[in-house]
């Protein structure tokens, strides 16, 4: 049996060596954490916490509240706590106003200044491709493109560019046969010009497009628009009917447009009328006649959805 004496010494060295194993599990609990924070990845500390939007009260003592919104009613000023997310009053003696309206304006800078870069930024990605000595801007930030070819500004913000479809003229053989066969030279003959399909690829949604050309060269293309007419299966452009006395008849319908110069080797078209729903097309008029090849396009009605 162990003295008094010996149980005080046993038990003094019992809380010693828990003392110790605290220590020991503190100290791990501290190494574990370090450890921790050495691998969280590089600058995660050093991002600062940014503060919501809103409108700084500046205080005569430095500090300020942010504030959503503030009325000033009589001596108080009540404000739409951003923080706090509720509303509070202060009165009107503890803010520095001038302070206040003086970092209104510096926000109020530095707002259209990242504005201006952002704006500048998306201008730069949409014309990172644009010959700048060839870019024409025809609408604000919206720039045609610089190859040859026929384009068309669809609604405000959407430039395309027309293919080219074969016209096909064909001959009223029936009437040659005729003619042959009756030993008569004054029987009319009639020549049709069309495109094969119904509908042509390109589709407008507006009644009121604009289109542009950059030729390949500097000449001034000679360019006539029609409707066509849906007939069998094709878009008829233009019938021409030749006469006993050998003069030519040409039927199609012209639409009226007026040509436009907005810079060297560039040409605007504009039409002089709304274009009802239908079929149309641009043909270049040559010494010839027409040439073989059209830009034909149709409008759809307003709300309906293009096949």
């Amino acid at each position: 049996m162990k003295s008094p004496a010996q149980f005080t010494i046993l038990q003094a060295a019992l809380l010693a060596a828990l003392s110790g194993l605290s220590g020991t599990i503190a100290c791990a609990r501290l190494a574990a954490q370090q450890d921790a924070d050495s691998k969280a990845p590089a600058g995660v500390s050093q991002i600062p916490a940014t503060l919501p939007k809103g409108k700084k009260l500046i205080l005569m003592d430095g500090t300020f509240q942010l504030a959503r919104e503030y009325t000033i009613e009589g001596d108080r000023v009540r404000y739409w706590s951003v923080e706090r997310s509720q509303w509070e009053e202060i009165p009107k003696s503890l803010v520095d106003w001038d302070a206040t309206r003086k970092d209104e304006v510096d926000s109020g800078a530095r707002d259209a200044e990242l504005k201006a870069k952002i704006r500048a930024s998306e201008l730069a990605q949409r014309t990172k491709d644009i010959d700048v000595d060839r870019s024409l801007e025809i609408k604000p930030g919206l720039f045609l493109p610089d190859e040859v070819g026929f384009y068309v500004l669809d609604r405000s913000k959407l430039i395309r560019q027309m293919k080219q479809s074969e016209a096909v003229v064909k001959t009223s053989t029936g009437r040659e046969v005729e003619k042959i066969m009756s030993g008569v030279s004054l029987i009319p003959s009639k020549k049709t010009m069309e495109i094969p399909g119904e509908r042509a690829a390109m589709r407008l949604a507006t009644d009121e497009p604009e289109f542009f050309m950059r030729p390949a060269d500097s000449r001034e293309p000679r360019f006539r628009l029609l409707r066509t007419q849906v007939k069998g299966g094709h878009r008829v452009i233009e019938d021409v009917s030749i006469r006993f006395t050998g003069e030519e008849k040409h039927t199609a319908t012209d639409i009226e447009i007026q040509t436009w110069t907005p810079a060297t080797g560039v040409f605007r078209y504009t039409v002089d009328q709304r274009l009802e729903p239908g079929e149309y097309a641009f043909v270049e008029m040559t010494a010839e006649g027409i040439a073989g090849y059209v830009w034909d396009f149709g409008v759809d009605v307003p709300g309906t959805k293009a096949k």
